[in-house]
């Protein structure tokens, strides 16, 4: 009896197992690292340090690095894969709802004003629109094109 309330209590027991990720930036060439996350290494870090005011910082030793939150959402949006695939990755060794909530953060920040401002810009003028637009056509031939976005058509109507 006591011995069968022993093997229950250690069946319930789940011990948090902890993987330590792989250091990205130092044991990835940059060809490999452009080809994982879509961006090189010193846009990644320029990107970590911009997002960094506006992510919460780690509050105890297990906790999840503002670096590891931010690689592993470009991860993700650089694949589109499953989010259990990502936390899967040697590079991130994370839960699926610890790969969400790190999609959550970095995107959260993403869409600061100040992140924004600094990285997106739209024509403020008809003239430069227009400039745009000629050279997206005399370059690739598309009529009407006045930006892309990772190679993607958005249609945008005022």
């Amino acid at each position: 009896m006591l011995l069968q309330q022993f093997v229950e209590l250690e069946a319930n027991n789940h011990l948090r197992r902890f993987y330590q990720a792989q250091n990205v930036f130092e044991e990835l060439s940059d060809k490999q690292f452009i080809k994982k996350f879509r961006l090189s290494k010193e846009l990644a870090g320029e990107l970590i340090e911009v997002l960094t005011p506006f992510m919460s910082e780690q509050t105890r030793k297990t906790s999840i690095s503002i670096e590891r939150k931010v690689l592993t959402a470009l991860r993700f949006f650089a694949s589109g894969s499953y989010q259990l695939d990502i936390g899967d990755n040697r590079s991130s060794g994370l839960s699926q709802a610890s790969v969400s909530r790190c999609i959550t953060e970095v995107t959260d920040a993403m869409n600061m004003s100040d992140v924004v401002k600094r990285y997106v810009h739209f024509p403020d003028s008809f003239e430069k629109l227009n400039t745009i637009r000629r050279g997206f056509y005399e370059k690739i031939g598309v009529p009407g094109v006045i930006g892309c976005i990772d190679c993607t058509h958005i249609a945008i109507f005022p």
